[in-house]
C-alpha cells in the first residue's frame, strides 16, 4: 500500500512538471479507456497523458477538476485534486503553521488511493523548496527538499 501511495504522488508531482512529462502521441489502449470511463462516466474534457509506463487523465467532474492513474494493465492507481489550504485537517493545517511559518504554499493536493486519502504539499521560500505528504490527515512527513540557486 505504501508503495502504491509513493508510486502515484512521485507521478502526480512528475505529472505537474512539464520537462517530465510528455503528451501522449499514440492512441491510450482501449482497456485503459474503458477501465476510466466505468469508474468516470460523467468526465468532460478528458485530457491523457503517458508518463513513463503509467497513464494520467485530467478531466472535470462536477465542476472540480480531478486527475486518476492507471498502469498500461488498466489498474486503477488512485485519484487527486487540487485542494485549498484552508480545507486540510486541522492537524495538518497546525503542523503548516507551527515549522513552515516562513514558507507559503505553492501547491496542495489531496489523493486517494483505495479509500486511503492524504495530502502533498509544495512549500517555497527564498532559500528552499519543500514538499510534504501525509498518510492521512494526522502528520506530514517530509517527501522532498531543494535548495534553491
Amino acid at each position: 500500500m505504501k508503495k502504491r501511495i509513493v508510486i502515484l504522488a512521485a507521478l502526480f508531482i512528475l505529472g505537474f512538471t512539464a520537462s517530465y512529462a510528455k503528451a501522449n502521441d499514440g492512441p491510450i489502449p482501449a482497456p485503459v479507456a474503458s477501465e476510466f470511463g466505468t469508474h468516470f462516466s460523467n468526465a468532460r474534457n478528458v485530457k491523457w497523458e503517458q508518463i513513463g509506463s503509467y497513464y494520467r487523465v485530467s478531466f472535470d467532474e462536477l465542476g472540480t477538476t480531478l486527475f486518476a492513474f492507471y498502469t498500461e494493465d488498466a489498474d486503477f492507481m488512485g485519484i487527486a485534486n487540487y485542494e485549498l489550504s484552508d480545507k486540510l485537517p486541522a492537524a495538518l493545517k497546525s503542523e503548516i503553521k507551527n515549522k513552515y511559518g516562513d514558507y507559503w504554499i505553492t501547491d496542495l493536493f489531496r489523493y486517494s488511493i483505495k479509500d486511503a486519502p492524504g495530502y502533498f504539499i509544495e512549500l517555497e521560500n527564498a532559500d528552499r523548496k519543500i514538499m510534504l505528504k501525509s498518510d492521512g490527515y494526522q502528520k506530514w512527513y517530509t517527501y522532498k527538499t531543494f535548495r534553491k540557486q
